[in-house]
C-alpha cells in the first residue's frame, strides 16, 4: 500500500524540527538514540518526546496546576543540594516533588503499524502506551507507569531530612 502523502510530509517535517531542536540543545541526550531507530524506520516518526523528568513545584493547593509555579526542572539526576536550593526559591504553598517517566509520541503510517507498537512498548514494560489518535494522524503514545508525586514542603520549609532526600 502507498504511503499517504499526509504522512510522507509530516515525517519530513518533524524530521527537520527534530533536527533544529537538536542544534539548539532542547533534545534530551538520553532519548536521542531511541528516536532516531523510530524515525530511522518507515512506519512511523516521533512528534514529540521527554527522557523523563524531575520536577519541584510550589501550588497553593492541591489541584491548583494552573498556578503552580516551577522552582526546578531537571532531565537528568539531581543531588539533595539542588532541591534543597530550590526551595530558597519557594514564598507560599506546598512544595511537591515529582519524577515522571519518559514519555514518546510516534505518528504511524497505518493502524496495523501503530498496533505492533504499541504491543511492542508495553512488552517493554510501558504499560501506559496505547493509540492517542485515530483521525488525520495515526499517533501513539509510549508511557511508563513509574512516576513520584511526594509532597515535601510547605512555605519554603522541608518535611524531610537529608536522608529521605538522598533517595
Amino acid at each position: 500500500m502507498p504511503m499517504k502523502k499526509e504522512f510522507i510530509d509530516g515525517k519530513k517535517n518533524a524530521l527537520k524540527s527534530l533536527e533544529k531542536a537538536c542544534r539548539e540543545k532542547q533534545v534530551d541526550d538520553g532519548i536521542l538514540p531511541i528516536l532516531q531507530l523510530i524515525n530511522d524506520s518507515s512506519h512511523y516518526y516521533t512528534s514529540s518526546s521527554c527522557a523523563g523528568r524531575i520536577v519541584f513545584l510550589e501550588i497553593s493547593h492541591i489541584g491548583d496546576k494552573k498556578g503552580a509555579i516551577f522552582l526546578g526542572r531537571w532531565h537528568r539526576t539531581i543531588d539533595s543540594d539542588e532541591i534543597k536550593e530550590a526551595a530558597k526559591k519557594a514564598k507560599r504553598g506546598l512544595l511537591w516533588l515529582l519524577a515522571q517517566a519518559p514519555i514518546i509520541h510516534i505518528v504511524s503510517d497505518t493502524n496495523e503499524a501503530a498496533d505492533t507498537m504499541v504491543k511492542a512498548a508495553i512488552a517493554c514494560g510501558f504499560k501506559n502506551s496505547g493509540l492517542k489518535s485515530l483521525g488525520k494522524k495515526i499517533v501513539v503514545e509510549i508511557c511508563s507507569t513509574e512516576r513520584l508525586d511526594a509532597p515535601i514542603g510547605r512555605d519554603r520549609n522541608l518535611f524531610c531530612n537529608e536522608e529521605y532526600l538522598k533517595l
